[in-house]
């Protein structure tokens, strides 16, 4: 985590972690920007959308299923609960968002059959802020 709070801040001249939450490979849920603060994980979607990175390389193979189960089950399920997302949330993968493969094919394929997912390019802004929980893969950090 020090290590990609680092590479954020002085690669990217960031305050602090681009993400809203991150999973790391040990199965836990870290908290980055959180719920109240715009993240910096997608151009031009960090006002309607939280990231939640995955630590590791999903082309071939899926993160741990407890770590899945964390994020799709109950770190959703608990910012509806508590008023922080919207009940009818979008779950997309963040190569919906950017130019990117994140979060991996593996993973990707995953993340289609979960509550939620659409198959969107894009979220349309115009229609107020509706939520979308971008999927992201980190691999390697300096």
């Amino acid at each position: 985590m020090r290590s990609m709070q680092r590479f954020h801040q002085d690669s990217n001249g960031w305050a602090d972690i681009g993400y809203s939450f991150v999973v790391g490979s040990d199965g836990n849920i870290y908290e980055g920007r959180g719920w109240d603060w715009v993240g910096a994980h997608t151009y031009g979607y960090n006002s309607v959308g939280y990231g939640v990175s995955f630590i590791g390389d999903y082309s071939y193979r899926l993160p741990s299923q407890e770590s899945m189960r964390l994020v799709r089950d109950q770190l959703a399920s608990c910012a509806v609960s508590n008023g922080d997302l919207r009940s009818d949330y979008i779950l997309q993968g963040h190569r919906q968002a950017a130019d990117t493969t994140c979060p991996g094919d593996a993973f990707y394929a995953e993340i289609q059959s979960w509550p939620h997912f659409e198959v969107c390019r894009s979220i349309d802004i115009s229609a107020g802020v509706t939520w979308s929980v971008e999927l992201r893969q980190e691999t390697k950090l300096q």
